[in-house]
């Protein structure tokens, strides 16, 4: 690769899931790396991570929509009411299954309550003032795993709770200022239209947002580039990324890459170890610069100058 190492940044990495091999993060070629926190167990992880490796870590704070459920917005809340309320049973009407969903609650920890998961999630905010939000988002298709085989089940959190759980976080990265790392699975409209919603209400938002290993249309990222989404003083730019893991299998993968504006695009791994992280960043360079007709070096020099606005630090 004829690339420069030191100026390559992962824009959205999970590389602190490898308990076992937390050291190797000192050891990667790529320059920065997102790491991104998902849910309470791993955000204090995270945050020794950044301390640890301070060159290296930009941390990430946030819910994803795939623990959601476990949060509730109340301070008290009551573990099967909270259920009960934000969880459904997608499965066939079959009488055999009539207890299902009650079974499946049965089986879940009780929710964390708002003022522990929500002040938890700030102080980490105001802990680290070069931390960012994720990673959080909606997912349309998403089933809760069961707790005992760990098999996808045919509960799902609904749409309405991960909203509700996304916006309490968006209110902390407008208040902080913070870029956000957003998942979004089948979920591109009603994201668009919270954004939209929200700058129409005049409700605060983030600065910047990343829509992560972006897999929705050209249409959409045309629609939320075209221009900065805003309106008497509320605003947000809109940044795409990608990555081998999710996006290699699309056949579209140049076309979206194409579409995004230059000065948009992010790159990442979304990978789950130090190990074969720089090989990944190394191929979604290939492929960037394959879809832009850029050299492997201009792929990282805009892709790092773009890092640094998203980001809203000096690395």
């Amino acid at each position: 690769m004829d690339f420069p190492w030191l100026e390559t940044c992962d824009a959205h990495t999970h590389a602190h899931d490898d308990v076992e091999h937390l050291k190797e993060i000192a050891n990667l070629k790529t320059n920065k790396i997102c790491l991104m926190g998902t849910r309470l167990e791993d955000l204090d992880v995270v945050s020794k991570l950044a301390t640890d490796f301070q060159m290296k870590v930009i941390p990430c704070f946030g819910f994803h929509p795939w623990f959601c459920h476990l949060l509730s917005l109340e301070n008290e809340p009551e573990s099967k009411v909270h259920y009960r309320t934000i969880l459904k049973d997608i499965g066939p009407k079959d009488p055999s299954r009539s207890n299902y969903l009650e079974e499946f609650i049965d089986s879940l920890p009780s929710p964390k309550p708002f003022d522990v998961w929500h002040n938890k999630l700030e102080n980490l905010l105001e802990t680290h003032p070069n931390s960012l939000l994720g990673e959080v988002g909606l997912d349309k298709t998403f089933r809760l795993r069961d707790q005992e085989s760990k098999q996808l089940s045919k509960v799902q959190t609904t749409m309405q709770h991960q909203t509700a759980i996304l916006e309490k976080q968006l209110d902390l990265a407008a208040k902080y200022k913070r870029a956000v790392s957003m998942h979004c699975v089948q979920s591109t409209g009603a994201i668009t239209e919270l954004l939209n919603r929200r700058i129409n209400e005049r409700e605060p938002l983030p600065p910047r947002i990343c829509l992560h290993s972006f897999g929705g249309s050209v249409d959409t990222i045309k629609f939320l580039t075209k221009q900065t989404k805003k309106k008497e003083g509320v605003s947000v730019d809109i940044y795409f990324s990608f990555s081998v893991v999710i996006n290699g299998k699309y056949d579209r993968l140049p076309d979206l890459i194409k579409a995004v504006p230059e000065d948009r695009l992010l790159i990442e791994t979304d990978y789950h170890s130090p190990f074969g992280l720089d090989h990944y960043m190394a191929r979604i360079i290939k492929l960037v610069s394959e879809a832009k007709e850029w050299t492997e070096a201009t792929t990282v020099e805009k892709t790092r100058k773009n890092f640094i606005k998203f980001v809203g630090k000096t690395i």
